[in-house]
């Protein structure tokens, strides 16, 4: 379970899991991300990701509790190919990152990282391979200067960070 967890890069801000509580708190940040539905459309969709108990929501908040962003995401087989050399398996774990919402543009880089670092490490506890993004643009730009010798396919649409195993316990998340 992901505990709320206060960052180290932006005082003040919190990054916890969602769980099924009010999900008209995360209403105004999903109507950013796709403004023609409706909110039963909205609260459809969120329902529908946390249906499957490997798919969460990452929500961070600040000191007085507003949303300032949100990371969707699932756990889906993807195929090996061309991505794992001397891999036997024809099909590897990754987290997918379905959504990344930011409400402030003056954090939006901070908070893709900082979603982006807590995603990395759920895929791990979660014994995943790759974390696959959405398409990069200059809101990435931290996450190429963090994860750069572990961005495996970069292809304009969507992009794959390896992850590197670390033999340690299981990160809190």
């Amino acid at each position: 379970m992901l505990s709320q967890n206060y960052n180290k890069h932006i005082p003040g801000l919190v990054i916890s899991k969602y769980e099924h509580s009010d999900l008209n708190l995360l209403l105004p940040l999903m109507a950013e991300e796709f403004p023609n539905w409706n909110f039963d459309k909205l609260k459809g969709y969120i329902s529908l990701v946390l249906k499957k108990k490997s798919n969460g929501i990452l929500v961070v908040k600040n000191n007085a509790l507003y949303n300032l962003g949100l990371l969707i995401y699932s756990m889906q087989d993807i195929s090996a190919k061309n991505l794992c050399k001397n891999k036997k398996e024809e099909f590897t774990k990754c987290l997918i990152v379905e959504n990344l919402i930011v409400s402030s543009p003056v954090l939006e880089k901070k908070i893709f990282l900082l979603l982006t670092e807590k995603a990395m490490d759920i895929a791990e506890n979660n014994s995943c391979e790759f974390v696959e993004l959405p398409r990069f643009n200059q809101s990435f730009d931290l996450i190429k200067d963090k994860y750069n010798n572990d961005i495996v396919n970069l292809n304009g649409w969507r992009t794959l960070i390896k992850i590197e195993k670390i033999l340690t316990a299981n990160k809190e998340l």
